[in-house]
């Protein structure tokens, strides 16, 4: 993408790719997390929203609903560094998914999550 109106915008994008490939990994339970409060609490309201992404939230609201369980949960920037070093390499690369292997520049990023998830 090389330009966007606002960052809501950006954040729905990133919703919808996010749900993109659930659906296309055969996820039906989610736990979606963003760092953007206005977004979880637009999704945990139905995707009813006033702003100009009004449609597009409302159009993932419906997508949600083919899903068995997804649960909304907002969450500080630190417990988000994946999603962030995925989105800064985008900007200077070739998008792909991947199912098998993270790539290489994002590893140490889910070593560091992993290694806070067991800590605790």
């Amino acid at each position: 993408m090389d330009w966007c109106a606002d960052v809501l915008t950006v954040e729905a994008l990133a919703l919808r790719l996010g749900l993109s490939l659930a659906q296309k990994a055969g996820c039906n339970h989610l736990f979606v997390n963003s760092n953007n409060m206005e977004v979880i609490d637009i999704m945990k309201n139905g995707g009813h929203s006033a702003g100009g992404v009004a449609a597009v939230f409302n159009d993932y609201y419906f997508m949600v609903c083919d899903f068995y369980l997804i649960i909304f949960e907002h969450c500080n920037r630190e417990s988000n560094k994946v999603a962030h070093e995925i989105a800064r390499l985008a900007k200077f690369s070739l998008t792909s998914d991947w199912f098998e292997e993270p790539m290489n520049d994002i590893v140490s990023f889910i070593i560091d999550d992993v290694t806070v998830i067991s800590n605790k």
